[in-house]
C-alpha cells in the first residue's frame, strides 16, 4: 500500500512539475497545425517539461491580441505580424512553418480564368481583414487591379459557392478547398501570389519579448519541441492525419482530406537547402515593402530584433545519458562520392558529410571513428545493417533502406541526371535509354530505382561515380545516371571534356545520416543538432565543399542584367519625380535605399554561391532549363512588382495635383513594366502544357513585333518590308509565335550589323497554299557559314561572345514550332543573306484540345 501511495505521489508531482502554457491558433483544428499536435501526442512537450493547451480561433481576439493580452504565451500568425511589429507591438517571430503561403485565389477550371489580370469585372469573395490577405492584394495591384475593378463579395467560407456558380473566385487555402470541390467533381485552378513574385511566409510561431526575457528556457524548450513535432508530422503524414481525424477534428474532415492537406502543406513548408522553420530578414523586408506600398505602414525598421535568437542545444536526460554511454561512433563512408563525401589524397575523409560530422562532434562532445577499411559502398551498407558499424554519413533515403536503417533529417537534396558523350543529342527521359548500356554505381539508390522502374535499361555496375563517368568518356557505355552536383564536380575536377549532362530523370532523393535500426535515439539527437544550425553555418558547410581551385570566373550576365534594369528604371523614376511634392520625393528616396540594399544582397549572394552557380549554369544547363528560367522570373518579378506598385501611387499623386507631364512619364514607365511582366509570363508559359491555341492574324502579330523592335531597328538604320496576305489567320499559341518572330528578327538585325553591308533590309513574308502557311524572315546579313549552318538550332550553340548570347534562342524557337505547333523551322542561305522559314499545317489537329466558340469556330485574337 505504501509503495502504491509513493508511486501515485511521484506521478502527481511529475504532472504538477510541468509548466502549463497555451498556444493560440488562428483557425479551427486541422492539419495546418499538425506539428503542435504531434509534439504533444509523441511526448516531445512532456519531455521538455511542458503541458501545452491549444486554443482555437475565436471571433473576438486575433492570435496577436490573445498573446499580447497574456491569454496565451504563444501564437500562430500570418505575415501581417510584420505590421504589428512595425507599429510597435513587442512580438518575436520564432519560426516560419510555411516558407510559401498556401493562401491563393481559387477559380473553377472551366471558367477559363488564366491569371489575376482576368479577374477584372469578375465576382470575387474576399475576407474583411485586408491585411490578412496582403499577398493577394499585392498580386492584384501588380496586374493593375484594385477592389474597385472587381465585384467584391463577402466571403461565404463555403467552397461550394464556387460549385454553385455564386462567385467566380474566392480566397482559399491550396490545401483545403481544392480537395473539397474535387470530391464534388469540380476541377479548380489556382491563382497563386507566389507565381507573381509575392512569396510570403505563413504561420509564424510567435511570442512576446516579455516571454523570452522572463522564461528563456521555457521558450527554447517550446520552440525545439514544436519543430521536432513538425518534422515528425511531415515524415508521417498518414499517421498524423489519423491522429487529427480522431482527436482534433471539429470540422469533421475525412481522413482522405486530411492526408491531402498534409501533402500539399509539406510542399509549402520545405524549401530546397533551407533549414525547416528558418526566417530570412531580406524576405521579410521584401514583404514589408509590399505593406508600405499598400499604405499600411509608413516606414520599415530593421528586422533582426524581431527574430528569435536561440543558442545551444537542448537534450533530454535520456539523450545525454545515451551519449555518455556511446562516446565513440563508428562511421561507414563512401570513398568516392565527391563533393558529398570522399577520401582525399592525404587519406582523410572530406566533403559535406564530413563537415556535418565535425559539427556534431563539437555540439555533442562525442567522436566519430571513420572506417577506411571498407573501400566499397556496398560493404559499408552491409556492415551497418549487421551492426559491424554504427552509421553511414551520406546515404540516400529509400523505402527499402528504411526497413533496416534509421535516417536523420536530410541535409542535402539530389537531382539525378543523365550523362552521355558530347555528340549525343538531348535525352528526353530514361525511356530513351531502353536497350542501352548505362553505368551506375553498385548499391546506390540509382541502381535500385533503375532495376525497379526501367528493366529494359542494361546496367553496367561500377565501384565509383568517377569510374561510371570515365566509362561514358571512353565509349564503353552509352551513358550514366548520377546526382547533378556529383557529376558537375567530377567533370570539372577531372577535366572530362567529351561528356555532358544530356537530360534529367524523375528521380530526386534526399541524403541523410543512416543509423543502425536500434539507434533511433541517435537519429533524434541528430535532428535536434540540424535544427540548431544557423544559416551562416549552413552556407559555410555547403560552400566550402564545392570549392574548386581550377574554376574560371563565372559569367553573371543574367544577374547583372537584372540589376542593371532595376538601376536604370530607378534612375528614370528619380529624375522624373523631382517636381513632385515632398512626400513623393521621400518615397523615391526609400525606393533608392531599397534598390541599393537589394543590389548589395545580390552581390553577396553572387559571391557566396559562385562555385555552386558555376556548376549548375555551365555543366547542367540542358537538365535545368526550366529551373533557370523560373529562377530568373522569380528574381525579376518581385522588384518589378514593387516598382509597379510605386508607379501606381505616383500616378495617384499626379492625378490629384494635375501634373500632366509627370503623369505621362509614369504612364510610359508603367507600360514598360507591364511589358516586362508579360515577358516573364511568356517564358514561364513556354513550359506549361495546359494552354489553348487561338486564331491569330499574322499581319497583326507582325505589327506587335515591329512595335517592340521598331525603335531599335530605326536606330540601327535597318528597314523592314512586308509581303503578307492580311487575311491569313493561323491556329497557334500567340505569345509563343510572337517569341519566335522576335528572336528571328533580332538575329537578322545582328547579322546585318555584323556584316556591315550597304543594303540593310529585313523582309517578312507570309503566304499560304492548299496545305501550309509559310512565314519567312529574310535578311541581307551575308548568310551563315556552311560549316555551322547545320548546328544553328543546337542548344547553347552560339557564334557570339558569352556576354552577348546564351545560344538557346533558336533552339527554343525550333522547339516551339516543331513540338508545340507540329510545324517546321528551317534555314537556308540566299544571295544576300539568310532566310528562316516557318511552315505550319493548315489542318486543325484532332488532339489540339482547342476550346470552340458557340458557333463552332476556334477563338480569335486580332492583336
Amino acid at each position: 500500500m505504501k509503495k502504491l501511495f509513493l508511486f501515485l505521489l511521484i506521478v502527481s508531482v511529475s504532472v504538477w512539475a510541468k509548466e502549463p502554457i497555451t498556444l493560440q491558433l488562428p483557425w479551427l483544428h486541422q492539419f495546418q497545425f499538425a506539428g503542435y499536435y504531434a509534439a504533444k501526442e509523441k511526448g516531445y512537450y512532456s519531455d521538455a517539461g511542458l503541458d501545452v493547451t491549444f486554443l482555437e480561433a475565436n471571433k473576438k481576439d486575433s492570435p496577436v491580441k490573445s498573446v499580447l493580452a497574456k491569454k496565451a504565451q504563444y501564437g500562430v500568425g500570418h505575415s501581417s505580424l510584420l505590421v504589428n511589429y512595425i507599429n510597435g507591438d513587442p512580438i518575436v517571430l520564432m519560426a516560419a512553418i510555411y516558407q510559401s503561403s498556401p493562401m491563393v485565389l481559387l477559380t473553377r477550371k472551366d471558367a477559363n480564368i488564366h491569371g489575376a489580370k482576368e479577374l477584372k469585372n469578375k465576382r470575387v469573395m474576399l475576407t474583411n481583414d485586408m491585411v490578412q490577405w496582403a499577398e493577394i492584394q499585392a498580386m492584384l495591384r501588380s496586374v493593375g487591379l484594385s477592389t474597385k475593378d472587381m465585384k467584391v463579395q463577402p466571403h461565404s467560407y463555403d467552397p461550394m459557392s464556387l460549385a454553385r456558380g455564386e462567385t467566380d473566385a474566392m480566397v482559399a487555402y491550396a490545401s483545403n478547398e481544392p480537395f473539397t470541390l474535387s470530391q464534388s467533381g469540380i476541377e479548380t485552378a489556382l491563382i497563386d501570389p507566389k507565381e507573381y513574385g509575392f512569396d510570403y511566409y505563413s504561420d509564424f510561431l510567435f511570442t512576446t519579448k516579455g516571454e523570452i526575457a522572463a522564461h528563456p528556457e521555457r521558450a527554447k524548450a517550446f520552440h525545439d519541441a514544436s519543430l521536432r513535432g513538425w518534422l515528425w508530422a511531415f515524415d508521417h503524414i498518414e499517421e498524423t492525419a489519423a491522429l487529427i481525424y480522431r482527436d482534433y477534428n471539429p470540422q469533421h474532415k475525412s481522413l482522405e482530406a486530411l492526408i491531402y492537406e498534409g501533402k500539399v502543406l509539406k510542399e509549402r513548408a520545405f524549401r530546397a537547402n533551407t533549414p525547416f522553420g528558418s526566417i530570412d530578414p531580406v524576405r521579410l523586408e521584401m514583404i514589408a515593402q509590399g505593406y508600405r506600398l499598400m499604405g499600411v505602414v509608413k516606414s520599415i525598421p530593421p528586422f533582426e530584433p524581431l527574430l528569435y535568437k536561440h543558442d545551444g542545444l537542448q537534450l533530454s536526460m535520456q539523450e545525454k545519458e545515451w551519449l555518455k554511454a556511446h562516446p565513440v561512433i563508428r562511421v561507414g563512408i563512401d570513398h568516392d562520392w565527391a563533393p558529398i563525401e570522399s577520401v582525399d589524397e592525404k587519406g582523410k575523409h572530406t566533403g559535406i558529410s564530413a563537415s556535418y560530422l565535425h559539427l556534431l562532434e563539437k555540439r555533442l562532445g562525442i567522436r566519430f571513428e571513420i572506417d577506411y577499411t571498407r573501400e566499397h559502398w556496398s560493404d559499408s551498407i552491409y556492415a551497418v545493417k549487421h551492426k559491424e558499424l554504427d552509421m553511414l554519413s551520406a546515404a540516400a533515403i529509400t523505402d527499402s533502406r528504411r526497413e533496416s536503417l534509421v535516417f536523420s533529417r536530410p541535409y542535402l537534396k539530389q537531382t539525378m541526371v543523365i550523362v552521355t558523350n558530347s555528340r549525343v543529342g538531348y535525352v528526353n527521359d530514361l525511356n530513351d535509354l531502353r536497350g542501352k548500356k548505362v553505368a551506375i554505381v553498385r548499391s546506390y539508390a540509382s541502381e535500385e530505382f533503375l532495376r525497379t522502374n526501367y528493366p529494359n535499361i542494361i546496367p553496367v555496375l561500377t565501384d565509383t561515380s568517377l569510374e561510371a563517368l570515365q566509362k561514358v568518356s571512353s565509349g564503353e557505355v552509352y551513358g550514366c545516371v548520377e546526382g547533378l552536383s556529383v557529376v558537375s564536380y567530377l567533370m570539372e575536377r577531372h577535366n572530362l571534356k567529351n561528356i555532358k549532362v544530356a537530360g534529367e530523370t524523375p528521380l530526386r532523393y534526399d541524403v541523410a545520416f543512416a543509423f543502425r535500426n536500434d539507434w533511433g535515439i541517435m537519429a533524434t539527437i541528430t535532428d535536434k543538432v540540424f535544427a540548431s544550425i544557423t544559416p551562416a553555418e549552413y552556407e559555410e558547410i555547403h560552400g566550402r565543399a564545392l570549392v574548386n581551385p581550377n574554376e574560371k570566373p563565372v559569367d553573371y550576365r543574367v544577374v547583372w542584367g537584372i540589376v542593371g534594369f532595376l538601376v536604370f528604371l530607378f534612375l528614370l523614376v528619380t529624375y522624373k519625380n523631382r517636381r513632385l511634392d515632398v512626400l513623393v520625393r521621400q518615397r523615391t528616396t526609400e525606393l533608392q535605399t531599397f534598390n541599393e540594399r537589394l543590389q548589395d544582397e545580390i552581390e553577396k549572394a553572387v559571391e557566396n554561391n559562385r562555385k555552386q552557380e558555376k556548376l549548375l549554369m555551365q555543366q547542367a544547363k540542358m537538365a535545368e532549363i526550366g529551373s533557370m528560367l523560373e529562377s530568373i522570373a522569380h528574381q525579376w518579378r518581385q522588384p518589378l512588382n514593387i516598382l509597379g506598385l510605386s508607379m501606381t501611387r505616383l500616378n495617384l499623386s499626379c492625378a490629384i495635383e494635375g501634373k500632366s507631364e509627370s503623369a505621362k512619364v509614369i504612364e510610359i514607365a508603367e507600360a514598360q513594366i507591364e511589358y516586362m511582366s508579360q515577358t516573364i509570363d511568356d517564358f514561364r508559359n513556354f513550359f506549361k502544357q495546359d494552354r489553348s491555341q487561338v486564331l491569330v492574324n499574322i499581319n497583326a502579330l507582325v505589327n506587335e513585333v515591329e512595335a517592340l523592335l521598331g525603335p531599335l531597328l530605326v536606330r540601327k538604320k535597318i528597314s523592314v518590308t512586308r509581303d503578307i496576305d492580311p487575311t491569313i489567320e493561323v491556329l497557334v499559341y500567340p505569345n509563343e509565335l510572337k517569341q519566335v518572330l522576335i528572336n528571328l528578327v533580332n538575329n537578322a538585325r545582328e547579322a546585318i550589323e555584323h556584316h556591315r553591308g550597304r543594303e540593310r533590309l529585313i523582309r517578312i513574308r507570309c503566304i499560304s497554299d492548299e496545305h501550309y502557311y509559310t512565314i519567312a524572315v529574310e535578311d541581307t546579313g551575308g548568310g551563315i557559314a556552311a560549316s555551322i549552318i547545320d548546328k544553328i538550332f543546337d542548344p547553347y550553340f552560339t557564334t557570339k561572345f558569352e556576354s552577348q548570347g546564351t545560344g538557346i534562342g533558336l533552339y527554343m524557337a525550333k522547339t516551339i514550332i516543331e513540338k508545340h505547333f507540329l510545324g517546321k523551322l528551317s534555314v537556308y542561305n540566299t544571295s544576300k543573306g539568310a532566310c528562316f522559314e516557318i511552315r505550319l499545317n493548315r489542318e486543325r489537329r484532332a488532339d489540339s484540345n482547342i476550346p470552340l466558340q458557340s458557333d463552332g469556330t476556334p477563338p480569335r485574337i486580332d492583336s
